[in-house]
C-alpha cells in the first residue's frame, strides 16, 4: 500500500505538471504566434513630429512600416478587434456547402483552410478562422495589400530576406540624409534605424511578411537567385510566390468553385456564384437549373459580397444562411453532392486540428506506464493501460473519420502515412498486450506504441507545413491493389523499428544505472535475453512456464527480450515490405529495382537489422549491442523518411 501510495503521489505531480504545460503553451502561442501574423500599426515617417520632416517621397517604400509593431506583438486589439466584424459574423451554415478544389468535392471549411495555408501558413491572421480570412482577403483586399500575412518558413530564407531590407533601410535612409528639405535630428535618425532593426528582428521571429515587401525589386532578384538552390531554398521559394499569386483577390474568387454541374453529370464542371451572376438569362449552361432558384443565388450572392463590403454582419450572416439553403437545393445526387453530416464532419475535423492533439493522452498514458515498467506497481500498470486506452480509441476516431471523408484508406501522403503507422503500434500493441498480460514484457509494448504514436502525432501537431494534412486525391501511380500491401506493410514495420528503440534507449538507461551504482564482475553478461525475442515466449522451463518468466528474470533481460521480438517482426516485415515493392515496382515501372532514394534507404534500413541479428550472435555484450544497432536502425529510418522525402527528389517523392 505504502508503494501505491508513493506511486499516485508522483503520478499527481506528474499529471499535474504536464496539464499546467499543456495549457500554459496555447496560451504562450495565442500571445506569441498569432500576433506574429497581426495587422500592421504603422510607424511614423522619419519626419513626423518636427518641423523639417516629411513622409517621404512620392512612392518610395519605407521598410519600417511594412513590420509588425510592438503593439501589434504586445497583444494589443487589432483592427478586426477594434471594429468588431470578425467576432459578429457567423460563418458556420457554411460547413454544409461544398466546394470543388483540385478535383475533389470537399467542404468549403477544409478548402478555406487548405488555401490559407498557402499565405500564412500555420499562422491565423488576427486570430480569425481561415474561413473569415479567405473570404475576407477576397471582398476586401485592400486590407491586407500592405500588412503581414505571407508566410516565410525556412529561416535560411527569412535571414536573406532580412539582409536585403535592411540595405533597403540604409539606402533610403541615406536618400533622406542627401535632402536638405527632409533632414531628421539625430533622435529621428535613430528611431528610424531602430524601428527597421525591431520590426526585422519580428519578422524573423515570427516569419510573418508584407506582399509589398516581396514586390520590392532587390527582393524580386533575391528570389529569384534563391530559386536556383534546388536543396536549400527553391521549395521556399516556390511557397512564397504561390501565396503571391494566391493573394489576388481574383484569383480566389476563381478557385471558389461553389456551384454543382448544373447538369447534373458528375464528369461535368463546377461553377463559381460570380460566373451564375454574370451569365446572361438565356444561358444554356445553367438552363438546368431552376430559374427561380437560379435568380435568387445570384441575389443572394451579390448581397453576401456587398454586406461583406460594407462590414454589415448582420447582412452577411443573414446571406450565408440563405446561400448555404440555396446551394443545396442545386443537385440533390450524393454522387455529386456530398451529405450535409459528411461536410460537416470534414468541417469539424479540419477545425479540430485533425485530432493531431490527441498525441496529449498519449504522453499522459507514458507516465504511469513508465512507473510501472521501473517499479513494477501494479496500480500504475492498470492506470496507464487505461490512459492508453482511451489514447487509442480517439486516435481510432481520428483514423475512421479520415478514412471516411476522403473516401479512402489514409496511406497516400505524409501525413497519412506517419499518423496510420502510428496508430498501428498503437493496434498491434493492445492484442500483444492481453496475450501477454501475465508476462514481464506487460505494458512495454503500450508504452512503446504510445511513445511512437505520441511522436507522430506532436510532428503532425507542430509540423502541419512539412505533413500537409491536406485531403488530395492519389497519384495515378498509387491507384493499385499494392498501395494496401505494400505501403501498410513497410510503415507498420517503421512504427516496430521506432518502438524497438524506445525499449532500446531504456535498456541503455538500464545498464547506465546499473553501472552508476557500481555493479561488480561480469553482470552485463548477463543482461541480455539468453534465447533471443519471440523464442522467449516459445520456449519453457521443465515446470511448464516461459522462458522469461524464470526467477531471476532481470529488467535488463526483459527489456532486451521485447526488443528483439521487435526487431524480429520488423526484420520479416521490411523483408517482405521490399520484395512487395519490388513487384509493385516492376508491375507499374517496368522493372523491379531502380536504385531510386526510398528505395535504397528501405534497404539500408533492412541492412542494419541484419547486421544486428548477426552482430547478436558475435558479440560478447549482446544486450548492449542489440540496444544500440536497434537505435541506429530507427535513426536510418527516420533519414528515409525525412531527408529522402523532403530534401533528395525521386519516384516516391509522394510517400
Amino acid at each position: 500500500m505504502r508503494g501505491w501510495t508513493q506511486m499516485r503521489r508522483v503520478m499527481l505531480a506528474v499529471l499535474f505538471t504536464a496539464g499546467a504545460l499543456a495549457i500554459a503553451g496555447p496560451a504562450r502561442e495565442a500571445v506569441a504566434a498569432p500576433p506574429g501574423s497581426t495587422m500592421v500599426t504603422p510607424m511614423p515617417s522619419p519626419g513626423a513630429g518636427g518641423t523639417s520632416g516629411t513622409s517621404g517621397a512620392p512612392g518610395m517604400i519605407n521598410p519600417a512600416n511594412r513590420m509588425p509593431s510592438n503593439a501589434a506583438h504586445a497583444g494589443a486589439p487589432s483592427q478586426e478587434q477594434a471594429d468588431g466584424f470578425a467576432a459578429l459574423v457567423d460563418l458556420s451554415p457554411l460547413a454544409r456547402v461544398a466546394v470543388f478544389d483540385r478535383g475533389r468535392v470537399v467542404s468549403f471549411d477544409s478548402f478555406t483552410s487548405s488555401m490559407m495555408r498557402f499565405v500564412s501558413g500555420p499562422k491565423r491572421i488576427d486570430g480569425n478562422p481561415p474561413s473569415f480570412t479567405y473570404l475576407d482577403m477576397m471582398l476586401r483586399p485592400e486590407r491586407y495589400a500592405d500588412r503581414p500575412v505571407i508566410y516565410v518558413g525556412k529561416k535560411l530564407v527569412r535571414a536573406e530576406l532580412v539582409r536585403v531590407l535592411e540595405a533597403a533601410g540604409r539606402e533610403q535612409l541615406d536618400q533622406i540624409r542627401m535632402d536638405p528639405r527632409r533632414a531628421l535630428t539625430p533622435e529621428q535618425e535613430a528611431r528610424f534605424e531602430a524601428g527597421i532593426r525591431e520590426r526585422l528582428d519580428r519578422f524573423m521571429e515570427y516569419g510573418v511578411i508584407s506582399p509589398v515587401l516581396m514586390r520590392d525589386p532587390a527582393v524580386a532578384d533575391l528570389l529569384e537567385q534563391m530559386s536556383r538552390d534546388l536543396l536549400r531554398t527553391a521549395k521556399p521559394v516556390q511557397a512564397i510566390r504561390g501565396a503571391m499569386n494566391l493573394l489576388d483577390p481574383g484569383r480566389l474568387r476563381s478557385r471558389l468553385m461553389l456551384l454543382p454541374p448544373p447538369s447534373g453529370e458528375y464528369h461535368d464542371r463546377w461553377h463559381t456564384l460570380d460566373e451564375l451572376t454574370v451569365a446572361a438569362i438565356d444561358d444554356p449552361e445553367y438552363s438546368m437549373i431552376d430559374p427561380a432558384l437560379r435568380a435568387d443565388l445570384a441575389v443572394v450572392w451579390r448581397s453576401f459580397t456587398s454586406a461583406w463590403g460594407r462590414s454589415d454582419a448582420a447582412g452577411v450572416n443573414d446571406s450565408a444562411a440563405r446561400l448555404a439553403d440555396l446551394l443545396l437545393m442545386v443537385n440533390t445526387d450524393r454522387a455529386i453532392y456530398p451529405s450535409s453530416t459528411r461536410l460537416e464532419l470534414e468541417s469539424w475535423y479540419f477545425g479540430s486540428r485533425h485530432m493531431t492533439w490527441v498525441w496529449i493522452f498519449y504522453a499522459f498514458s507514458l507516465v504511469p506506464l513508465t512507473l510501472f515498467a521501473v517499479f513494477r506497481w501494479p496500480g500504475a500498470f492498470w492506470t496507464g493501460m487505461a490512459m492508453f486506452g482511451v489514447a487509442f480509441l480517439l486516435h481510432t476516431a481520428a483514423f475512421i473519420i479520415r478514412w471516411y471523408v476522403s473516401g479512402r484508406f489514409p496511406n497516400s501522403n505524409m501525413f497519412e502515412a506517419v499518423t496510420t503507422a502510428a496508430w498501428f503500434g498503437s493496434l498491434f500493441a493492445v492484442p500483444v498486450e492481453l496475450w501477454l498480460r501475465r508476462l514481464p514484457f506487460r505494458g512495454l509494448f503500450a508504452l512503446t506504441a504510445g511513445t511512437a504514436s505520441m511522436v507522430a502525432l506532436m510532428a503532425a501537431y507542430y509540423l502541419p507545413l512539412s505533413l500537409d494534412p491536406h485531403i488530395s486525391n492519389r497519384m495515378p501511380v498509387l491507384l493499385d491493389l499494392w498501395l494496401y500491401i505494400h505501403t501498410n506493410v513497410i510503415i507498420f514495420a517503421y512504427a516496430l523499428v521506432f518502438m524497438a528503440s524506445v525499449t532500446g534507449v531504456l535498456y541503455l538507461g538500464y545498464r547506465l544505472v546499473r553501472w552508476l551504482q557500481g555493479a561488480q564482475g561480469d553482470w552485463w553478461k548477463t543482461e541480455y535475453a539468453r534465447v533471443g525475442g519471440a523464442a522467449s515466449l516459445i520456449m519453457t522451463n521443465p515446470d511448464g512456464t516461459t522462458y522469461i518468466e524464470r526467477p531471476r528474470t532481470t529488467l535488463g533481460q526483459v527489456f532486451d527480450g521485447t526488443t528483439m521480438i521487435l526487431v524480429e517482426l520488423s526484420f520479416i516485415l521490411l523483408w517482405a515490405g521490399l520484395v512487395m515493392g519490388a513487384i509493385w515496382a516492376d508491375h507499374s515501372w517496368g522493372r523491379p529495382w531502380g536504385w531510386d532514394p526510398k528505395e535504397v534507404f528501405a534497404l539500408n534500413t533492412f541492412l542494419v537489422f541484419a547486421v544486428l541479428i548477426h552482430v547478436r550472435m558475435k558479440a560478447r555484450d549482446k544486450g548492449l549491442w542489440t540496444a544500440i544497432i536497434a537505435i541506429v536502425g530507427c535513426a536510418v529510418m527516420v533519414f528515409n523518411w525525412v531527408v529522402i522525402n523532403f530534401t533528395i527528389a525521386g519516384l516516391h517523392s509522394y510517400a
